[in-house]
């Protein structure tokens, strides 16, 4: 298979599928599962953000391990299609067990929880590093890496609108009058419908030959000497390990600002529901913004886009659902703009580390990749979960006017360092525009052919 030839739609759209599968899960644990575990599994606010933070940096700890035995994977299929077929069922029974509530109270009950979402991330791992790492390995081309970040994305937003619409109704439906037996059926019904999609991602994906690139097997520390020269590497993850703050804060606060802040529970629904359908809008805008202005730039646009919108929530009085709704949509422009640049800019990644060491890694960069994404997942998690347990948030309870007032510092101080962080670090970004396709010429000439492997 040629990687730097054009991919068929149909090869496009079937391994881009895949991120419907993996964001049932994911979003499903990013827009709920706090709120579950305080307002379902009734669990202090600052265990729960613990527990979220240490199942996030136990995830991380482990993507570059998983990463490097990927990529020493050699089967007939390739080295990471069969981890769709692999981990697609494992990863289903883990999530349920994620959303389970055993008969335990105080630590028995925090300890189960914690065990729980640590193998559900372990599954998760498993599956996710080696569909992600297929970005470098199916095409070479920066521009086809860009149309696949669009369509993973679109995928995604897809997903989060999937979760954002059925999980509550699914959960009164089934939990009558049991939340917490309400959310396991959601769960359930969630990862059936992601086990069956993996297959097909499987069927639409092709690795290339192995001939030009076996090689002995590389030893960690391999991997490690491989990505230490990878500027490029490193300053994607000091903007990504800093701007994720932004979706995690606001996040993950959402929920508990409809609930206690606005006494409008029901409108969270909508305001998430319409959140992740205005991305089949917005994530086609960035696709042409990256395209005419390039990847850096986009992200910096993007940046400034969520620095303004903080900046209006942080000076104005938000008592209205719909004005509410209009600034979490506002801020979707710029968490999709971030989002979408980072997948497209990783996978390019790979390439300038291989330029430099003159070694390709490919599932170790998209393993590291996630261990930072997740590990800053975790920490602002962990730290929102801390700071509404400091301000005075005690679940299920009228809150006082310090408490909403400390939710809405929250909302905007972390989001903005991150984006502030974020952006500075993206000014030092070496791949500028044309220059990904320059180093992928100058790597073609050096790199030995199949034939000439043989």
């Amino acid at each position: 298979m040629d990687r730097d030839a054009s991919l068929s739609w149909g090869r496009r759209v079937g391994f881009a599928a895949g991120d419907y599968a993996c964001n049932l899960y994911w979003q499903s644990v990013s827009l709920f599962l706090l709120f579950f575990y305080t307002d379902a599994v009734g669990l202090p606010a600052a265990t729960a953000g613990l527990i979220y933070m240490v199942a996030s940096i136990w995830d991380g700890a482990i993507d570059p391990v998983i990463g490097a035995f990927a990529d020493r994977t050699r089967t007939r299929f390739g080295r990471y299609r069969p981890y769709l077929l692999l981990g697609a069922v494992p990863l289903a029974l883990t999530f349920c067990l994620l959303y389970y509530r055993p008969p335990f109270e105080g630590w028995g009950l925090a300890a189960w929880m914690l065990g729980g979402h640590m193998i559900f991330r372990s599954c998760y791992a498993m599956l996710s590093i080696p569909y992600t790492s297929l970005n470098a390995r199916i095409t070479r081309s920066s521009s086809e890496r860009s149309t696949l970040a669009g369509l993973r994305m679109m995928f995604a937003t897809l997903a989060g609108l999937t979760v954002a619409l059925s999980t509550q109704p699914m959960a009164a439906r089934f939990g009558a009058g049991d939340p917490a037996r309400g959310y396991l059926a959601a769960a359930a019904v969630l990862a059936l419908v992601a086990t069956v999609i993996f297959p097909i991602v499987f069927l639409s994906t092709r690795e290339p030959a192995e001939a030009a690139e076996q090689g002995p097997p590389m030893r960690m520390a391999d991997y490690w000497r491989a990505l230490r020269g990878n500027r490029a590497f490193w300053i994607v993850m000091a903007g990504i390990g800093s701007a994720v703050v932004c979706s995690t804060a606001l996040g993950k606060s959402v929920l508990y600002y409809f609930k206690y802040y606005l006494h409008a529970e029901a409108a969270a629904r909508t305001a998430l529901s319409l959140g992740a359908a205005s991305g089949l809008l917005i994530v086609p805008f960035w696709l042409v913004v990256t395209r005419f202005t390039g990847k850096r730039n986009a992200w910096l646009v993007a940046t400034a886009w969520g620095l303004a919108g903080l900046a209006a929530f942080g000076i104005g009085e938000v008592r209205s659902p719909a004005v509410m709704i209009a600034f979490l949509l506002w801020m979707q422009i710029a968490s999709l703009g971030l989002a979408m640049t980072f997948w497209s800019m990783l996978p390019d990644t790979v390439e300038y580390g291989e330029w430099v060491s003159g070694v390709r890694t490919e599932s170790f960069v998209f393993g590291l990749g996630q261990f930072f994404l997740k590990v800053a997942l975790g920490v602002g998690a962990g730290l929102f979960g801390l700071t509404l347990d400091l301000v005075g948030y005690r679940p299920n309870l009228e809150q006082s006017a310090e408490t909403l007032e400390g939710m809405k510092t929250i909302m905007v101080a972390f989001p903005a360092a991150g984006l502030i962080l974020g952006g500075v670090a993206m000014l030092f970004y070496p791949l500028r525009h044309g220059t990904h396709e320059a180093i992928v010429g100058e790597l073609a000439l050096r790199r030995p052919t199949v034939a000439e492997a043989g």
